[in-house]
């Protein structure tokens, strides 16, 4: 499907027939998707993750007392069930296998906990959400990530792993110089001399440099979002001086486009939304301002150091202010259910802090730390201990500004979206028992993961007269010091990720044992080590990483490249992207000439269907029947209503903001197509493209087919596309003559049907 249909060739095709050949596409894309699933040996990133949260604990805290190896050593292994393995939990017990992937009806632990034919727990019937999360997990396949044999349980630090200190995350920076290669004349910095001693060491070559259309496509649409202009295209071309691409980078470093790109890039990390989610779904008036904080902060090559210390801690840094406090909207960006707290009001507090302490961890340090909440962490030496001395950190933060609303209108003259803290006392922080706060267990003092430091991390103690207590400021310290190697890394290998696609480490927030081992280890470090040199200032090393040889590759097919390195872990070339959601939608506005290039303010809210809008609870969307400019901005405005994301925003991918997204799917399924022919913004957006062309051109033919293609994909088309373009066009404008439409008429339908075509095609939609 990447080649999305051949429409030039099908320009004959009727659309009720196309839409026949376009539903039977879905359903079998559908089929095929659901076939891959039940078929996949190993769960995904996002599968393990819904284990680990929703389903591990519950199993840990309802089920192991009777169903365990230490139940079996303790004479107390009830009906020969066990479930604190894989293997034990789909073998069984006495009455059949407990869960059959895929199978409701024959897993007897859905049955069990449903209260059918079992009573399980026999204490008490499960909460209906969580009877629902086990069904949801059953139908997804039943990821397991645990092995067949399970770890024993302790709180001890110092009894799990003990190997595991000495993983690679975990040690010094390698600051290793770049290798001499012999007979190198491909190098342009010493990134390259990196990537090319991986190459050679398996035969391999790189690829030739990519031609000047597809570079400047490539780096204007990686540092902007946006497409090149025209002119901005025959600029580059024409510029024959010395150092005509490295001026290209400076200019759209210094572009405010930049920080719209890469702040798209960080919401994703900090689950950035403009509603609460859950039923009510309730407006976030004020969080818009916590996404301009990211993209101006980005502009203005803020340090890492300033950008995180505002980020956890904006109450606690030098020179508060009202724009630090906004930052601390990182922190409170997570799903929230503030208007219905339930009874438990503690422990709805606890769960709060867990997505802060979560999503602090695997932003930060690429640590799954909150796994460590309910008992000892599975695979990584993160005791329970830890967590709750992570927590002890933020155990004093407060919300402000929590948004109350009555029938959908928003309070007037609301106050950022912060977590800060107003008084220097320390409230005490217990272990929790299983997560539960009913069965507090003993006090921790404040702390970082022990096996990240080789002494006890000093936090600043108690002063009377303070407004807080400077913890969180301590940790923020502690992260950007120079001496924190796994953080660098972290934020090194995500710069790398959105440079090609794939991290250097693939798991780009998951750096702990279970996570990927990095391709290139001495370049990770490098890079990491480039960052901190530079003060932690990123656009110095976003421009040695697109000025590299590596960077400005060709994607094209090599079958060498292709038999040893099939996945191109190697970089022997660039890998072919799809645009991003917001960048294709951007790209479409772009074409058209109607991209809105207004920034910051409250998130706009674009047409959507109006069957969607009444599924919505209360913060309802607004019914638009024509789309003006003040919904064409760039799309990293739109307003994220979590409970009813932009269809084509979700359909091409976009994350669902209910948990830090550390890399987006990129998935290719018929519906895709079907929005790309069949929605009316593409369908209207088409039609402004083909006003615009007929604007700027004088009429002929071959000048309307060569600004079609110079505004959608910025380069001019080959004879064999021009040839089968002018084919189109002279076909769609007979059979419009055919159907009674006026010449004007018929050549106006032809051209917005080619350019319709256009914005469907692989060279759109794609990024070489």
């Amino acid at each position: 499907m990447r080649h999305i249909v051949p429409l030039f060739r099908r320009a004959s095709v009727s659309r009720p027939r196309l839409a026949a050949l376009c539903g039977w596409l879905a359903l079998i894309g559908l089929w095929a998707c659901m076939t891959d699933r039940s078929r996949a040996a190993e769960p995904s990133a996002s599968d393990i993750k819904f284990f680990e949260q929703k389903i591990q604990p519950v199993l840990v805290a309802q089920c192991y007392e009777c169903h365990s190896a230490q139940a079996a050593t303790q004479k107390k292994l009830k009906g020969g069930l066990r479930l604190d393995s894989r293997k034990a939990l789909r073998a069984g017990g006495e009455s059949g296998p407990a869960v059959v992937p895929g199978k409701i009806k024959d897993s007897l632990l859905i049955s069990a906990i449903r209260h059918e034919d079992w009573q399980m727990p026999p204490k008490g019937k499960l909460p209906d959400a969580v009877i629902a999360d086990f069904v949801k997990w059953v139908e997804m396949g039943a990821p397991d990530p645990r092995s067949d044999d399970p770890l024993p349980e302790t709180s001890d630090p110092q009894t799990v792993k003990p190997a595991a200190g000495s993983h690679w995350a975990f040690q010094p920076l390698n600051r290793t110089a770049p290798p001499d290669v012999p007979s190198d004349d491909w190098s342009q910095n010493s990134i390259d001399r990196f990537v090319l001693a991986k190459l050679n060491q398996q035969g391999l070559q790189p690829s030739a440099e990519a031609d000047r259309f597809t570079l400047i496509r490539r780096l204007t649409l990686d540092l902007t979002g946006l497409p090149p202009k025209v002119e901005e295209v025959d600029e580059f071309l024409a510029d024959e001086r010395p150092g005509a691409y490295e001026r290209l980078v400076e200019r759209l470093l210094a572009s405010p486009h930049y920080g719209e790109r890469w702040g798209r890039h960080w919401l994703d990390l900090a689950r950035y939304a403009d509603s609460s989610g859950f039923h009510n779904d309730l407006d976030r008036p004020t969080a818009w301002r916590y996404r301009d904080y990211v993209i101006r902060s980005l502009n203005e090559d803020q340090t890492y150091a300033r950008f995180v210390a505002e980020q956890l801690a904006g109450d606690e840094v030098d020179s508060s202010s009202e724009d630090s406090l906004v930052a601390t909207g990182f922190c409170r960006n997570g799903p929230s259910n503030d208007d219905n707290m339930g009874n438990d009001k503690e422990k709805y507090r606890f769960d709060q802090l867990d997505d802060v302490i979560s999503t602090t961890a695997s932003t930060f340090l690429g640590l799954t730390l909150g796994c460590a909440r309910c008992h000892d962490h599975k695979y990584d030496p993160l005791p329970t201990e830890d967590y709750y001395r992570f927590l002890a950190i933020f155990n004093n933060t407060e919300k402000l500004a929590v948004p109350k609303q009555d029938k959908d209108k928003p309070q007037k003259d609301v106050t950022p979206l912060a977590l800060i803290e107003t008084s220097s006392k320390v409230r005490p922080t217990f272990v929790l028992r299983r997560g539960n706060n009913k069965t507090p267990g003993a006090q921790v003092t404040p702390g970082v993961p022990a096996v990240l430091t080789t002494a006890a991390l000093p936090f600043p103690q108690p002063q009377p007269a303070a407004k807080s207590t400077g913890q969180r400021r301590a940790l923020a310290d502690w992260i950007t010091s120079p001496d924190n190697a796994l953080a660098y890394r972290v934020l090194a290998n995500r710069l790398w990720q959105h440079r090609f696609g794939r991290g250097i480490v693939e798991t780009s927030s998951n750096f702990g044992l279970n996570g990927a081992a990095p391709t290139h280890p001495e370049l990770l470090d490098y890079l990491a080590d480039q960052i901190i040199q530079h003060g932690g200032q990123l656009k110095a090393v976003h421009r040695l990483i697109v000025s590299s040889a590596t960077y400005r590759q060709a994607s094209g097919h090599n079958s060498n490249g292709q038999q040893v390195d099939p996945q191109n872990l190697l970089l022997w070339r660039v890998n072919p992207r799809r645009l991003e959601a917001e960048t294709l939608r951007d790209s479409v506005l772009a074409a058209a000439g109607n991209l809105n290039t207004q920034m910051s303010g409250p998130g706009i809210k674009p047409r959507m269907r109006a069957d969607l809008i009444t599924a919505s609870q209360r913060n309802k969307w607004p019914t638009i029947e024509t789309e003006k400019p003040e919904h064409w901005r760039r799309s990293v405005y739109i307003y994220v209503k979590r409970q009813l994301l932009m269809p084509m925003m979700e359909l091409f991918d976009a994350p669902t903001t209910t948990e830090s997204c550390a890399d987006r799917m990129e998935s290719v399924v018929p519906t895709q197509a079907l929005i790309l022919m069949n929605d009316e913004f593409i369908e209207d957006q088409a039609g402004f493209l083909a006003r615009r062309i007929e604007r700027e051109t004088k009429g002929e033919q071959s000048e309307i087919i060569d600004r079609a293609f110079r505004l959608t994909v910025a380069r001019s088309p080959s004879s064999a596309r021009r040839e089968q373009a002018l084919n189109f066009l002279q076909q769609r404008e007979q059979a419009y003559r055919s159907d009674k439409a006026t010449a004007k008429d018929a050549r106006q339908r032809s051209l917005r049907d080619l350019c319709h075509v256009l914005l469907n095609s692989s060279e759109f939609v794609f990024v070489e």
